[in-house]
């Protein structure tokens, strides 16, 4: 059995959506997060985490928003804390959101983030701590690209698994 990470980020009121990315690497782990970041997904919401699995055996599962921070156009740095209150995210004066209100923002933020990372994603700034993350490192042998696993019953190609394709 090989050892390797799922990113998953998902939300599921009213329909929703599910991004599970299956890697070997914090590079590939890095990009899928902030892919899903970009789509203006996150910001929605929900599920948001990185499973870590030993030889096909689910070994750490840790959400990422306290880990995360986001820089958007228009807003401070947001970053969420351990309890989930988030800090940062104020507008910018003279920016977009300058003079509204945190429900207005959290309302056209997922949209306005979409539209910036058609236009320019790299615009959206996202980093995790992956220090303070502490991740375990995965145990050899690690899984192949082109290679699937079984999770619940259900078969995951190597790389992205989304409803998400083709967002940006």
């Amino acid at each position: 059995m090989y050892s390797f990470y799922v990113f998953e980020g998902s939300f599921w009121q009213g329909g929703g959506w599910e991004h599970l990315e299956v890697c070997s690497s914090f590079q590939e782990l890095d990009a899928s997060v902030a892919y899903y970041v970009r789509t203006g997904s996150w910001a929605a919401g929900g599920t948001f985490l990185i499973r870590v699995y030993c030889h096909g055996k689910l070994l750490v599962e840790r959400d990422l928003d306290p880990f995360l921070t986001v820089k958007v156009p228009g807003l401070t740095s947001m970053r969420s804390s351990e309890d989930l209150r988030a800090s940062g995210g104020l507008p910018e004066p003279g920016g977009r959101y300058d003079g509204m209100d945190e429900g207005t923002i959290w309302d056209v933020l997922p949209g306005d983030m979409y539209e910036i990372a058609l236009e320019s994603p790299e615009d959206i700034q996202v980093s995790i701590d992956w220090d303070s993350l502490a991740l375990p490192e995965l145990a050899s042998p690690t899984l192949p690209p082109r290679v699937g696993v079984i999770l619940d019953g259900r078969e995951l190609e190597y790389g992205r698994n989304s409803t998400l394709d083709g967002c940006i």
